[in-house]
This record gives C-alpha cells, sequence and structure tokens, in this order.
C-alpha cells in the first residue's frame, strides 16, 4: 500500500480524509482538564478545612486539653501486694498524678516502685482517659542472707525490713558475690538429704571454701571443701543405715574423711566410726 493510503482517515461525511501525522484529537483533552479542576478543587477544600480547624483548635485550646489531657483520678491495681506495703505504693503514685494524662512520667514512676525492696519489677499503663494501671511483681523470699538481707529465687539478695515470719527461713552465709552459689548449694543438699527426713536450717561457706550445714534439730554437719558430693552421699547412706535412731543424741558430725564419719554426742565425748 502507497504512503498516501497510510495517512488516510474517515471523514465527518463518512468518507476517508487525511489526517496529519502527528496531530492529536481535540476531543480527548477534554477529561484530563476535568480531573485537573477536580483535583485542584479537593486540594482547596481541604485546605479550608485545615484553617477552620486550626482556628476552631486555636480558639478552644484550653477546653480541648482540659478534655484530653485530664489528669488522673483512678489508680487499678493489677493484683494484691503480699510483702509491699500497699499505702506505700499508693503515696509514691500520688506524688505524680498532679499533672495531666500525657504530663505523666511512666518512667519516674517504675524506677521510684522498684526502689522498694519488695518490689522486683513494675508495669505502669495509662489508660486514656483518666486511668492509671500498676502491675506489681513482688520479690520472693527464699532464705535470708546473713543477719539484715534476704535471697529471692534467683540467689539475688535484698534487704527489706525484715518482720518475723523472716526469722523461719533457712539462713545462708558466705562471702560477698557468692549468693547464688550458696542458693544453688543449699538446694542441692536440700534434695540429697530429702530421704533422710533432715531440713537444712543452715548453710554457710567459709571464706576458704568449707562447707558446714546446721539441721533443724540442731545438728551440724561439717563437709568441708573437696569431694563435696561424694561426702554427703556417704552421710546419707550412714543415716539411713546406722544413726536414724541415734541422731537425737548427737551433736555434730565431721565428713573431713576419705574413708570415715567423726561423731561428737551432746556428751561432748567424740566416737569415730569408719565407714567405707
Amino acid at each position: 500500500m502507497s504512503n498516501a493510503n497510510n495517512r488516510q482517515g474517515f471523514s465527518a461525511h463518512g468518507g476517508m480524509r487525511d489526517v496529519p501525522r502527528g496531530a492529536v484529537s481535540l476531543k480527548k483533552a477534554a477529561p484530563v482538564a476535568a480531573e485537573s479542576s477536580r483535583k485542584n478543587y479537593a486540594g482547596v477544600l481541604l485546605l479550608v478545612l485545615f484553617l477552620c480547624s486550626a482556628v476552631l483548635f486555636t480558639q478552644n485550646r484550653e477546653q480541648i486539653n482540659g478534655y484530653i489531657n485530664k489528669p488522673i483520678r483512678v489508680v487499678q491495681m493489677a493484683n494484691p501486694l503480699q510483702r509491699a506495703n500497699e499505702h506505700s505504693v499508693r503515696a509514691a503514685l500520688a506524688a505524680h498524678l498532679d499533672g495531666g494524662f500525657f504530663a505523666l512520667d511512666v518512667q519516674a514512676i517504675k524506677e521510684q516502685l522498684e526502689a522498694n525492696p519488695w518490689v522486683e519489677k513494675a508495669v505502669i499503663t495509662r489508660i486514656w482517659p483518666d486511668t492509671l494501671s500498676v502491675a506489681i511483681t513482688e520479690e520472693i523470699a527464699i532464705a535470708r542472707w546473713g543477719d539484715k538481707r534476704l535471697l529471692n529465687q534467683y540467689g539475688e539478695s535484698f534487704a527489706p525490713e525484715l518482720q518475723e515470719d523472716d526469722q523461719t527461713l533457712p539462713l545462708l552465709n558466705g562471702p560477698e558475690g557468692m549468693e547464688r552459689k550458696v542458693m544453688e548449694q543449699y538446694q542441692v543438699f536440700s534434695q540429697m538429704l530429702s530421704d533422710t527426713g533432715l531440713r537444712v536450717r543452715e548453710i554457710e561457706l567459709s571464706e576458704r571454701g568449707s562447707w558446714t550445714l546446721r539441721m533443724d534439730n540442731d545438728l551440724s554437719v561439717s563437709i568441708g571443701r573437696s569431694n563435696v558430693m561424694e561426702r554427703v552421699q556417704r552421710f546419707v547412706k550412714f543415716y539411713q543405715h546406722h544413726l536414724n535412731e541415734q541422731v537425737a543424741s548427737v551433736a555434730a558430725i565431721d565428713l573431713r574423711y576419705n574413708n570415715g564419719i567423726s561423731i561428737r554426742n551432746k556428751t561432748d565425748m567424740p566416737v569415730g566410726v569408719a565407714s567405707k
């Protein structure tokens, strides 16, 4: 086909007409112009709404701020407290509640509550519009550490004001920094002695690494610092076969021998018993 035929198009009367190369139909430009006009109108409308909102907010700033930033009126304790004093906890919270909801310093409240010796962790949650939720995880005392401190289940020491009930806890002693090791060894000894019916009341680790136990019946057991597990196992076996019925007359047992056990009666007369 010739180049002339390639440029042919339909005429207004149904015939063919020539269409200049690169020409664009004018009828297709109208929708584009209408869409652009609608976008401009929407932009102007949004701008007007924004300006109106800004004016309203400026004129009613105090009322709006008073509505969305109300002071805390309700304090919810997520769980009951067993050892931490709830009155002291609420007094600590009250010192931070003067500001509005968003001005509340949650981190400062958390730090102040966790400064309480009985508080292991505090989780503070704001609930709009005027509520504060307080969830406190308390320390669990497993034993005493020395005269003034307690140990939790992780072997960490803390120093609350001791109550009468705390004096019934096992007493653990040892060099500073050895709290976790002494706690773990206490648990091991308690498990090993469970079949004897004896209960560890006190345990001490000396500076030189020597272990000494005192049972709930006042029986003292010196273990030493070497072959500790083997010596305790020897004691358990000896107790079950020979000492169970006579333990009331025994004051102290010394396991610091390779093949024997030394027994001291309450009459202060030492008795040596071989144990292989």
